[in-house]
C-alpha cells in the first residue's frame, strides 16, 4: 500500500476534447477517491495548440472554489496576447495568484521554449514565487534534441521553478533520442546519457512531472532503470495523472507500487516535493 497523502500535480476539468465527456469538479473528486488521491492541481488551458476547447483560469477558479481543501488551481496566460513587444503578463498572473492560484500551467504555447514572450512569463512567475508546469513536444515549447534551449532557460532563469512534462521531455530520459521521438513514446531499454536526469541533477530549479502516457512510458519501458531513476531523483519528481475524463484508465500508481520503493522515496514523489513547491 502506498503511503498517504497523495497529491496529483496534473489534472484537468471541463470538456477540452471532442472525444471525451466533460469532467466536473465532483467527477474529478470521485475519480481521485477511486484512485486514493487526496489532493490535485487543476490546470488551466488557454493555448490553442493542445486541445479542442479551452478551460481558462476563470473557469478553474470558479470550478474549484468550493473544494480548495482538495483542488488546487493553477493559472494560465497565453504569451501571444496583445502587442508582441509590449505585452506584460505579470499583472494578470499577479491577480490570479491573489485569488488563490498556486502555480502556472499547463503552458502549451506553440513557440520555441526560449521565445522572449515565454521568458516574460518565466520572469513573472519567479517574481511571484510560483512554479510553471510546461509541456514539451514537437509543437509546444519546442526544442532541439538534447533540450539545449530549455537548459539555457533553466540556467538563465535561476529563480524560476520549472516543472517539465510531455513527450519530448520524457523521451530525453534515454541517451539515444532521435528527432522523431519528440512526438512519441519511445520503447526499449533506457540508454545512458539521458538529458532528463542530467538536468534534474544539475539544476535545483527543474522538476519532472510523471503524469500521462509520456511519464508512465518513460518508466515502463525499462522498469529496472525506473527504480534507480526514481530513487536517485526522489526530490525532483512529482506524481501526476493528467486526468481528463472520469472513466479514464490511470495506471501510474499501480506501476509505482510494484517497484517496492522505500517509503520515504514514495512520500517525496507522491506529496512532499509538491508540498514544498506549492507552499502548502
Amino acid at each position: 500500500m502506498l503511503p498517504k497523502p497523495i497529491l496529483d500535480i496534473h489534472t484537468h476539468l471541463g470538456k477540452i476534447f471532442r472525444a471525451h465527456p466533460r469532467l466536473s469538479a465532483r467527477g474529478l473528486l470521485r475519480k481521485m477517491d477511486s484512485l486514493g488521491i487526496d489532493m490535485a492541481v487543476v490546470l488551466a488551458i488557454e493555448n490553442p495548440e493542445e486541445t479542442d476547447y479551452y478551460f481558462p483560469t476563470e473557469s478553474v477558479l470558479r470550478a474549484t472554489r468550493k473544494y480548495r481543501d482538495r483542488l488546487i488551481p493553477f493559472c494560465n496566460v497565453d504569451p501571444r496576447r496583445g502587442h508582441p513587444k509590449t505585452f506584460d503578463p505579470y499583472p494578470i498572473i499577479e491577480r490570479y495568484v491573489a485569488r488563490g492560484c498556486r502555480g502556472f500551467g499547463e503552458e502549451l504555447a506553440g513557440l520555441f521554449v526560449d521565445d522572449e514572450r515565454l521568458q516574460r512569463i518565466y520572469r513573472a512567475v519567479a517574481e511571484l514565487g510560483i512554479p510553471i508546469l510546461l509541456h514539451l513536444d514537437g509543437y509546444r515549447n519546442i526544442d532541439d534534441v538534447g533540450l539545449p534551449r530549455f537548459e539555457r532557460m533553466i540556467r538563465e532563469h535561476k529563480r524560476t521553478i520549472f516543472i517539465a512534462h510531455g513527450p519530448h521531455w520524457w523521451a530525453e530520459i534515454s541517451g539515444d533520442v532521435k528527432p522523431e521521438d519528440v512526438n512519441r513514446y519511445p520503447k526499449g531499454p533506457v540508454k545512458p546519457g539521458g538529458k532528463v536526469e542530467y538536468l534534474l541533477q544539475k539544476y535545483p530549479n527543474v522538476y519532472g512531472d510523471l503524469s500521462a502516457g509520456s511519464g508512465l512510458n518513460a518508466l515502463q519501458r525499462d522498469p529496472e532503470h525506473a527504480k534507480g531513476f526514481l530513487e536517485r531523483n526522489r526530490r525532483k519528481l512529482l506524481f501526476g495523472t493528467d486526468i481528463i475524463w472520469e472513466t479514464q484508465e490511470i495506471k501510474t500508481l499501480e506501476f509505482l507500487e510494484k517497484l517496492e520503493l522505500d517509503e520515504n522515496v514514495y512520500r517525496d514523489i507522491l506529496y512532499r516535493n509538491a508540498e514544498k513547491l506549492l507552499k502548502l
